[in-house]
């Protein structure tokens, strides 16, 4: 099928180019121009809050189950550390040849096909086509681009997601890089690369982390807290 050599350099590529909703991955990352010098990507004031922002409206959406309101709606920011990126990606036997990266992506999606994924015994959520936007440090610390267009899927089985696809639709780069990051896509969506942690992450969130951040579970922590400052009072007094 493949040398082990391209194999390699195909999951390096993977472990970069990587990108989720609702815990889920999309992809991106890689060369394209080249641009002066830069030093190491900083990671921006506002990421944090932007992926925060965007879990707690999916959240929000998954926990009252309206269809009706407005759309999941989110932009966000991650980077990563050169020696982070290293250390994950030495787990799974993945090598990482460049320096740091940031990718950004915005999502839209309605609640009429969110809703439906937590209650039907069967159901398919399909993104529209979103842009991944990175730039990645080379070796020389110069900054390299890359846009992935890509359109995930995620099939649902009595509320739990159970398979997951990237779904590249097209790249937009390297004419020699190109043909790699489509030999990727295919790889990871047909023999799942990546797709176990995907839907592992996905379930947490819809299960665990939605109830414990901002539903009943997040009530009770707080409840907590009051009691254990009013304990604390008490005994002052």
């Amino acid at each position: 099928m493949y040398g082990e050599s391209q194999r390699e350099r195909m999951n390096d590529f993977v472990r970069r180019t990587q990108a989720t909703v609702a815990g889920l991955a999309v992809a991106a990352a890689v060369i394209v121009s080249y641009t002066p010098p830069a030093a190491a990507l900083e990671i921006l004031a506002n990421e944090r809050a932007s992926r925060d922002a965007c879990e707690r409206h999916l959240c929000e959406i998954v926990l009252d189950r309206k269809l009706s309101g407005p759309p999941l709606a989110c932009d966000m920011t991650k980077t990563w550390d050169r020696t982070k990126i290293k250390k994950n990606g030495a787990k799974k036997a993945i090598s990482w040849g460049f320096g740091d990266a940031r990718c950004q992506v915005k999502l839209e999606m309605p609640r009429t096909m969110i809703v439906p994924a937590l209650d039907r015994p069967k159901h398919t959520v399909q993104f529209k086509t979103q842009t991944v936007n990175c730039k990645i440090e080379d070796s020389e610390r110069k900054l390299t681009t890359l846009e992935v267009d890509a359109a995930p899927k995620i099939k649902f089985k009595d509320g739990k997601a159970y398979k997951v696809w990237i779904n590249v639709k097209d790249v937009r780069g390297d004419s020699n890089l190109k043909s790699l990051v489509w030999a990727v896509s295919k790889l990871a969506d047909n023999l799942g690369i990546f797709h176990k942690d995907s839907l592992k992450e996905i379930n947490k969130l819809l299960y665990e982390t939605c109830d414990k951040e901002y539903g009943s579970g997040a009530e009770s922590k707080d409840k907590g807290k009051s009691k254990s400052k009013n304990a604390i009072k008490a005994e002052a007094h």
